[in-house]
């Protein structure tokens, strides 16, 4: 029986493991492969892909799960199998780099102002190479005795309506998804379970989506009902991941890795047509 993990983080975003790190990490798991999907880059793919070339039957998804907004509510959309290399999807990933920098900058202000002393550049060093987020800011926020973990310190002080919330630029949910699609990628709505406004559930889902993310560490078994009820409804594959940023501690809101994963049949339909890409 092989799994895969379809939602999973590393440095290049706001994970604590690198690609090589991940995929060691997830033999450990017994898994047969991951979807490398992190936060608006595709930095960490190419090293996840040539690590997994010296491994029998090991399989890497190219993926990104970008950040939208939708009537004024963030929603995340899963992109799988896309052309990571396309230059159109970079100049919008570089667009979208450049407006997290801005944003940790004035919330590290912000902090500043309000007597919470760290610096930008500790941020820059906490977050490596490539995106600066929240959770970067929000490890340093723990590690100088600010918060008690991460969680906490977004509470406190990172999301809306806490003590230094700042808004960041998004793209739209249909700019996304066209963006996904012209790159030949499989578009699916991230952890339906945690949007807000129930309501928009149904409306987005009528946009161009290939599947809906079911499984998810953060859904109750009524969310995993509704939500096959709603793949079967609007034709979607049922995709599932746990969300892996980290070895989780005990108030982490993310869980270990394949701790939500897919048999890898059911999304061979999606890796035969990759491959056929390929050749």
């Amino acid at each position: 029986m092989k799994l895969i993990d379809m939602h999973v983080h590393t440095t290049a975003s706001d994970g604590v493991f690198t690609p090589i790190e991940v995929i060691n990490y997830s033999l450990s798991k017994q898994l047969s492969g991951i979807a490398v999907t992190d936060h608006d880059t595709v930095g960490g793919i190419d090293e996840a892909i040539r690590h997994a070339r010296d491994l029998k039957d090991y399989v890497v998804v190219p993926g990104i799960e970008l950040s939208t907004d939708y009537y004024g509510e963030e929603i995340h959309i899963l992109g799988y199998f896309i052309n990571h290399k396309s230059e159109k999807l970079n100049e919008v990933l570089d667009k979208l780099k450049k407006a997290r920098v801005v944003r940790a900058k004035k919330i590290v202000d912000l902090l500043n102002m309000k007597g919470i002393k760290i610096s930008f550049e500790e941020v820059e060093k906490v977050s490596g190479v490539d995106v600066i987020g929240r959770p970067h800011i929000a490890r340093i926020l723990t590690s100088k005795g600010y918060s008690k973990s991460v969680p906490e310190a977004f509470r406190e002080f990172l999301i809306k309506g806490s003590k230094a919330y700042i808004p960041r630029d998004k793209i739209g949910v249909v700019e996304a998804i066209k963006l996904i699609k012209a790159i030949h990628g499989k578009v699916v709505l991230a952890h339906p379970g945690l949007i807000k406004e129930k309501k928009l559930i149904n409306k987005i889902l009528e946009h161009d989506f290939d599947g809906i993310e079911t499984y998810y560490p953060g859904h109750s078994t009524e969310d995993v009902s509704n939500f096959e009820k709603l793949a079967k409804e609007y034709n979607l594959i049922c995709t599932g991941g746990s969300d892996f940023h980290q070895i989780p501690t005990e108030e982490d809101i993310h869980e270990d890795l394949g701790s939500c994963s897919l048999l890898l049949n059911r999304i061979r339909k999606w890796k035969n047509e990759f491959e056929l890409r390929k050749e």
